[in-house]
């Protein structure tokens, strides 16, 4: 039998979003999280370096998706469609988390150090993203400047998304906002 319980790592998470939004980032410990979800501090620090680490925890499974689904083999392919499939992919997989995703996207928000913290990964996501467009053949100034615009219009969606209630799911908003990237270069300024 295990010494520690084998969903000790969804717990610790739960227990840490549970915590922070109820007191604050700040003025939460790990020994409250580990405590309210049955653990020890111990148990955390095998899961998680710092309770920072907690709420990005999802970039375990979700960098490796998006980079394989970039690498699948399928021969020739156009920067929009892939674009479109390796972007609508990790829509999909984020799609049913939606509550978790807006609440550690407030808390992220009201903290400096985490928002410090989300552009490092952003940053680290997008250089590995360029890596494997170059991978797949594309030309490294070609690669780059496609990581940039998938984060930043994947950002976009992502975030109106969890603000809006009442529209498209995230799946369609990458959909529909992808085509209107060839024509932003052409809108024109109201002053």
């Amino acid at each position: 039998m295990p010494r520690w319980p084998t969903d000790s790592r969804a717990r610790l998470v739960d227990a840490a979003l549970g915590l922070f939004v109820e007191r604050g980032y700040g003025a939460t410990t790990i020994d409250e999280i580990a405590a309210r979800a049955g653990v020890t501090a111990r148990t955390f620090f095998r899961h998680f370096g710092d309770k920072e680490e907690v709420l990005f925890s999802d970039d375990d499974s979700l960098m490796p998706h998006l980079i394989a689904t970039i690498l699948e083999p399928t021969g020739p392919v156009s920067a929009e469609h892939l674009m479109n499939r390796a972007l609508t992919s990790l829509a999909e997989a984020m799609q049913p988390g939606r509550d978790v995703l807006r609440a550690r996207q407030r808390i992220v928000d009201t903290e400096v150090s985490l928002t410090g913290r989300e552009l490092a990964k952003q940053a680290r996501w997008q250089q590995a993203v360029t890596e494997a467009l170059i991978e797949r053949g594309f030309a490294a100034e070609h690669a780059d400047v496609l990581s940039a615009i998938g984060f930043a219009l994947f950002v976009r969606s992502l975030h109106t998304w969890l603000a809006d209630d009442d529209g498209p799911d995230l799946v369609h908003r990458v959909q529909d906002a992808l085509p209107r990237v060839r024509t932003v270069l052409d809108v024109v300024s109201s002053r």
